[in-house]
């Protein structure tokens, strides 16, 4: 008896072992199951985590296929996303429209300004228990009060708006505890030290326009253009004379490349040569200018027919 109860006191007061250290996967699980009661009272599960580490380019090829993804900032800089799959969208629609989640999967469709809306509770609490969960543990320092910002249609967009660097990633695989039903989030944010980098003064992107400034341009130099009928084309010789009715030394017209009109001439000479000048456009006639017909007196009218 004396020997049993001293078994007792030194059991009693043996020191209790330390607790185990909390890894960043189950800090990452008490995260999400909080914020997901919290914030929307969905009941769920995490069935696994899963993290990864890489250039920015070589993550977001690997993103899931039909991901809603939203922009996080700190401050005023993107520094990340983070995601739902159809499966988690639809289940954090379905807790607040219905008060529990449906055990069929949802219809495909597209992502609409409501779902983002709908889910943006459950994502800020997400990003908050995150934060305070992964305090002590390897991960502390990862996450520095993102917030939500505007959605993303894709991985290309994301490509534009985020900064080169390395990012970390990590992947929750959710139960529903809804007829199986499973889904997913993903939350990826710049390592730290991974500053984005200033934009350095901009360079002028190197272009063709020496290039093509300094290229040959054939300008023909019309002076009058007239139709025959074949036979008579055929009959032309040299040496015949050919009326050009209308025809003066300040009716030529300077055509580019494929008849493109480049303005009117005066043919003249220097030093000898053939030459042309080029002139200012003539101003437009009283018929050329654009009246409203409402303007004009009824006479006047009838008088140009209709303008």
């Amino acid at each position: 008896m004396e020997q049993t109860t001293a078994t007792l006191l030194r059991r009693l007061v043996r020191p209790s072992p330390a607790p185990a250290p909390l890894t960043p996967a189950r800090a990452l699980r008490i995260a999400m199951t909080r914020a997901a009661e919290r914030s929307i009272s969905l009941p769920l599960a995490v069935l696994g985590v899963s993290e990864d580490e890489g250039p920015l380019d070589d993550l977001l090829s690997r993103l899931e296929e039909g991901l809603m993804i939203v922009a996080l900032t700190q401050g005023e800089e993107p520094v990340g996303l983070i995601a739902l799959d159809a499966e988690a969208r639809a289940a954090a629609i379905e807790v607040q429209a219905l008060g529990r989640v449906s055990p069929l999967p949802p219809e495909p469709r597209e992502i609409t300004v409501a779902d983002v809306t709908l889910a943006r509770p459950l994502l800020s609490a997400f990003l908050e228990e995150a934060e305070a969960a992964i305090a002590g543990t390897s991960l502390a320092g990862w996450l520095h009060g993102p917030a939500l910002a505007a959605r993303l249609p894709g991985p290309r967009e994301a490509t534009m708006l985020l900064g080169d660097g390395l990012y970390r990633v990590v992947r929750l695989s959710l139960d529903l505890d809804a007829g199986g039903r499973q889904g997913l989030i993903l939350l990826m944010v710049r390592l730290p030290g991974q500053a984005r980098p200033t934009p350095a003064e901009a360079v002028p992107a190197p272009t063709v326009a020496p290039q093509v400034l300094a290229a040959q341009v054939a300008l023909d130099a019309v002076l009058h253009r007239l139709s025959l009928p074949l036979a008579e084309a055929e009959a032309l010789h040299v040496g015949q004379l050919l009326p050009l009715p209308g025809v003066t030394v300040a009716s030529v017209r300077l055509e580019g490349s494929g008849g493109v009109d480049l303005g009117s001439a005066r043919l003249g000479q220097v030093a000898g040569m053939r030459a042309i000048r080029i002139e200012q456009p003539p101003p437009p006639a009283l018929d050329q200018l654009p009246i409203p017909a409402e303007s004009l007196p009824p006479m006047l009218e009838s008088a140009l027919g209709p303008v």
